[in-house]
């Protein structure tokens, strides 16, 4: 700056933001204002003396506190580490994947579309609403059982999952998804043994009126058409202070898979859905958000076929759809008390998920005749109150207090002309308190330890025992989830660490009615992961790369019953090693090459029994995957213009270990291109996936009823042609 420098107390800085409203924010009423003079250059001077405000806490920030200069490339802010940190200084695995705040930038994906943007992410393909996620080979079964997932789905503060399949919240104004890649125990308790799916939304606006809208249609190959449409409105209430937000969609995907001698591209997905925020800032050190989120999901049939996977056919007798509706509400409240942040949020979750399924072949084996139906209703309830505290301003630690409650509740049918029999019930309620932190501590020049831990307490009963008249089953148990990790950076560019976590899912009960024994119990995993992130002077070339080894010990498997129903049990030991790269390299202007590939060793290395087994692979996740990628922005004209093409490369998988139904699945490779056009407010868009029409089985299960008599595919979804038209304002 030019002069002397000048002499004010600023305000404290709290939360994620860039370089720009920092210092508008630190600069507020002072009568100074930054102006940007180069990439990453700000100078500071005198406000016009129109501008200037008395320096109170209470003045509102001028208007040309800062002078617009050359976009900046902002750091990237990962929160789901549950406060707001740089991604150099964070000492684990994770993957940032941006959703640009611009309608235009991309079409809103599912987590399955997301999963080929990040490495170590794998997500099945049972069918929408009906899906599951596993992170780095941390896969116990595909089944969609009574054990608790894998991976925890967040939403901004709310966990949406806790045994359900993944809700599949689309992608639809969402700033980013972020993917923290090994146990996280310390921090979510149970059910993060394989990491956090953490999606970020936009946040409501204090000071700007925006919106958009975009129209789409699509056009499978071989199957029928599809459309949709969203809408974005944000919208200030009261200026500086209370503003709404409200995202609506509704889409239809279109089928491809024929029923012979029945209907034709019979797996047509429809799905609606919305969510409406508020947040209210009585003052800058305190922000109260509320937020709703519904969202239905109806596939009018399942996607599976059982002659090769080279075809999109086979004879089904009845139709077996899926109906999966989420609703969630949340309230959080943020600010400072004295020298510390506060954050008190709770969250109430409801998701229902029905499915039917043709059970003819299991139709003797429940004293039923002929042609059959099983349906299955079931319903997820999460409860979670939080609170954590922090100093001010900084990120050194964190601790917090933890309510959860999860509820279960399951009922399944089967039935046969005139004769309807019950064969499952489950009300399964899982109570957890906790208490947790993490410390971050300097040890010597550019080196630094963070600790965490996280002593929880879980109560697992299943009421539906009560119901039927016997006494109370319960399963109480106190654990410790611990983690360590060492850090060096010698620079902001770049970061070398060494982490070790562990985190474990409580025993538990499986549905009332089975044979089998009921109770399976807890299982742990631990993983070391050795990893470095670094970026080239200049920002062209950027790296990363992790080595990683994970022991699990009791393992609980979803597995199936002779008779076609899911139970679980404890499978074994198991162990994994993998090495996962990342690179991206800006040659040129406008020119963005990416690339990213993994290799795992996943193995059930002995059973429960102790017994060892020679080859028998955890499910699901692929031993190898491959991905390039390649964009170019230009000018064409009045228009900017955007191009890229992306290859995937799956590996092969099994899907269970399971002997008698231990079948492959993966090796393929896919590819896809896109083309954006932006004027002004207008945004012309063009995709096409799987554009060779590879033909490939995404994965090898269906209908667990006939699954063991024939063999079951899930063909890729076939050459897809997509269209958009986007407005904003």
């Amino acid at each position: 700056m030019a002069g002397a420098l000048p002499q004010f107390h600023a305000p404290p800085l709290r939360g994620s933001m860039g370089v720009a409203a920092a210092l508008r924010r630190l600069l507020a009423g002072s009568g100074w204002r930054a102006v940007q003079v180069g990439a990453s250059a700000y100078r500071i001077e005198r406000a016009p003396q129109t501008a200037r405000r008395p320096a109170t806490p209470e003045a509102r920030e001028p208007a040309e506190a800062i002078v617009p200069g050359p976009p900046l490339t902002p750091d990237i802010v990962v929160t789901g580490q549950k406060r707001a940190l740089l991604l150099q200084d964070v000492a684990m695995s994770v993957s940032i994947v941006p959703l640009d705040g611009q309608v235009s930038s991309r079409f809103a994906t599912s987590s399955r579309d997301l999963s080929l943007s990040v490495e170590g992410l794998a997500v099945t393909n049972l069918g929408p609403g009906r899906n599951r996620q596993f992170i780095r080979g941390v896969a116990d079964s595909p089944f969609n059982g009574p054990s608790q997932s894998t991976v925890a789905v967040q939403l901004d503060e709310v966990r949406i999952t806790f045994d359900a399949p993944d809700p599949d919240i689309r992608l639809v104004d969402m700033e980013r998804v972020e993917i923290l890649k090994g146990p996280q125990g310390p921090l979510y308790g149970s059910g993060a043994l394989g990491g956090i799916y953490h999606m970020v939304s936009r946040k409501p606006d204090l000071t700007a009126t925006s919106g958009s809208m975009r129209i789409i249609s699509e056009a499978v190959e071989h199957g029928s058409p599809g459309a949709g449409g969203e809408a974005v409105l944000n919208l200030p209430l009261v200026a500086d202070s209370l503003a709404v937000r409200g995202v609506g969609y509704v889409t239809r995907s279109g089928g491809w898979i024929d029923n012979l001698g029945r209907n034709r591209n019979a797996n047509v997905t429809q799905s609606s859905g919305g969510r409406l925020a508020a947040r209210w800032q009585p003052d800058p050190d305190w922000t109260i958000d509320l937020s709703g989120v519904v969202q239905n999901m109806n596939s009018k049939d399942s996607q599976y076929v059982t002659a090769s996977d080279e075809t999109v056919h086979r004879n089904a007798r009845v139709p077996e759809p899926t109906d999966n509706d989420f609703k969630s509400a949340a309230a959080t409240i943020q600010g400072r008390i004295g020298a510390f942040d506060l954050l008190a949020t709770t969250s109430y979750v409801d998701h229902r998920v029905g499915y039917q399924l043709d059970s003819s072949d299991a139709s003797e084996q429940f004293g039923l005749r002929g042609q059959s139906t099983y349906r299955d209703d079931r319903k997820y309830t999460i409860l979670n109150h939080e609170l954590r505290l922090s100093p001010a301003g900084s990120s050194l630690w964190l601790a917090g207090l933890s309510f959860m409650q999860a509820r279960s509740h399951n009922e399944a049918s089967m039935s046969s002309a005139m004769t309807t029999v019950a064969v499952e019930s489950l009300d399964r309620k899982i109570t957890e308190f906790a208490a947790f932190g993490e410390l971050t501590m300097p040890l010597i020049a550019a080196v630094k330890a963070t600790a965490g831990a996280r002593l929880f307490r879980s109560i697992a009963e299943d009421e539906a025992v009560e119901q039927a008249g016997g006494s109370s089953d319960r399963i109480v148990k106190t654990f410790l989830s611990p983690s360590l990790a060492v850090s060096w950076t010698p620079g902001k560019r770049s970061i070398l660490y060494l982490r070790y976590a562990r985190g474990l899912r409580p025993g538990g009960l499986a549905p009332l009615g089975q044979s089998v024994s009921r109770r399976f119990d807890s299982d742990e995993l631990g993983t070391f992961d050795l990893g470095i992130r670094h970026t080239l002077p200049g920002s062209s070339l950027s790296l990363g790369a992790s080595l990683f080894h994970t022991s699990w010990s009791h393992i609980q498997s979803d597995y199936l019953l002779p008779n076609g129903l899911i139970s679980t049990r404890n499978a074994g030991k198991g162990r994994i090693y993998g090495i996962e790269t990342t690179a991206e390299w800006r040659p040129l202007t406008g020119v963005t090459l990416s690339a990213g590939g993994s290799y795992l060793h996943a193995r059930l290395v002995s059973t429960e029994a102790g017994l060892e087994v020679d080859d028998r692979r955890l499910p699901i996740a692929p031993d190898a995957t491959g991905r390039l990628a390649a964009q170019y922005d230009f000018a064409l004209g009045s228009w900017a213009t955007s191009l890229s093409a992306q290859a995937n490369y799956v590996g092969r998988s099994r899907l269970t270990f399971d002997e008698n139904l231990d079948r492959e699945m993966g090796n393929y490779t896919t590819a896809s291109l896109a083309a954006f056009l932006r004027r002004n407010r207008v945004t012309i868009g063009a995709r096409i996936d799987n554009l060779l029409d590879v033909k490939g089985d995404s994965f090898a299960f269906g209908n667990p009823f006939s699954i063991a008599r024939a063999p079951q595919y899930t063909p890729l979804r076939p050459r897809t042609f997509t269209l958009s038209l986007a407005r904003t304002w």
